[in-house]
This record gives C-alpha cells, sequence and structure tokens, in this order.
C-alpha cells in the first residue's frame, strides 16, 4: 500500500521531467569554526558531477544532486614539548553529496539562479591523524551534514558560474571543549550537457 501510494505521487514528476547532466568544479576556502585559536582557511577546491531534474514545465525548477570530491580543512599552530609553536596542517579530505532545490529567477535562457538544500559529507582522507588527535582529543567524525545555500548566473542553460556557502550542523571533534562544524564558502562553474 505505502509503496502504491508512493508510485502514485511521483509518477507525474517522474513522467514530466528531464534529467541533464553536468561537471562542476570549485575553488574554495575552508574552516573548522570554533574549535582553533590561530587557524587558518585551507584554499583549496573540489571537482564532481551533477544532474538536474526539471519539476516544472515552464523550466523554472530543478531538483540538482551532486556528487563531488572536496580538499577541506584549515591550518592551525600547535604547542611543542619544548613551548614552541609550529603551523600544521589539519587537512580532511570529502565526497560530499548535496541535493539542491534550485529556482531560476527569470523565463529566459540566461537568468540568475537561487538554490539550497541538504549535504552529507563523508570523510575519506586525513593529513595527520596522530597530531589531530593529540590536539583534540578526537579525530574529526567520518560523516559530516551540512546545508548549503547559493546564487549563481546561467548563460543559457549551459555554462554557469556560482556562489555557495555550506554551514555543518555536526560537532566535528566531539571530545573537545567547544561544539565546532565546518564551513566552506565556494566559488564555482558547471558545464551541463543537453
Amino acid at each position: 500500500m505505502k509503496k502504491s501510494v508512493l508510485l502514485f505521487l511521483v509518477a507525474p514528476v517522474l513522467s514530466c521531467s528531464q534529467m541533464r547532466l553536468g561537471v562542476r568544479g570549485t575553488i574554495h576556502s575552508s574552516n573548522i569554526s570554533k574549535v582553533h585559536e590561530e587557524s587558518s582557511n585551507r584554499i583549496a577546491g573540489s571537482v564532481g558531477v551533477l544532474a538536474q531534474i526539471k519539476l516544472d514545465y515552464y523550466n523554472q525548477f530543478f531538483i540538482q544532486p551532486e556528487i563531488s570530491y572536496s580538499l577541506q580543512g584549515e591550518k592551525d599552530k600547535i604547542k611543542t614539548s619544548d613551548n614552541q609553536k609550529i603551523d600544521s596542517k589539519f587537512y580532511q579530505n570529502y565526497i560530499n553529496i548535496p541535493i539542491y532545490f534550485r529556482a531560476y529567477f527569470s523565463g529566459d535562457d540566461s537568468d540568475f539562479f537561487g538554490e539550497i538544500g541538504p549535504q552529507i559529507g563523508v570523510l575519506i582522507y586525513q593529513k595527520d591523524k596522530e597530531k589531530e588527535k593529540m590536539q583534540y582529543g578526537s579525530n574529526p567524525k567520518n560523516l559530516d551534514f551540512s546545508i548549503g545555500a547559493g546564487v549563481g548566473y546561467s548563460i543559457n542553460r549551459k555554462s554557469e558560474f556560482f556562489l555557495r556557502y555550506n554551514y555543518g550542523l555536526v560537532d566535528i571533534y566531539n571530545k573537545y571543549c567547544n561544539k565546532q562544524d565546518t564551513s566552506v564558502i565556494a566559488l564555482g562553474f558547471a558545464y551541463i550537457f543537453d
């Protein structure tokens, strides 16, 4: 019964929707909020793929799932045994899977858009696990959950430039004294195929 109701609700959307695929990349600045006193952001990037699923007849509303490989983390200073401070790179790389709801602001082929949606990040790499555990009492969690929002400009619904901000909702170092979260601001480009 539940499957029948779900199929009844989803079928009209699937029947009139069209899916387009694309590639995307960003240059971004990332950090971990509220944890490091002398930290500096990591400037890096991400690459990935996307799909656009049309939700309406007028090509104004879309669901846009993505998957990307993202270089994140930050730099910080830690104290050595002789009380000196040295620069350390606390880098974490993620596979990120956001699902954005996107709205174009006009019916033209070239127009502005806005987007918002949740993102799951799967930690797949840490630069220095032992140093990170020594500094913060634990390594970062394997899963991150964040909310993202952005604006952008589309040229002929193919070449798109965007600015996004993702704010993490997960306490990354759960044994550290303060709650902290990931934070990423990104400038990106996407190309969508017919």
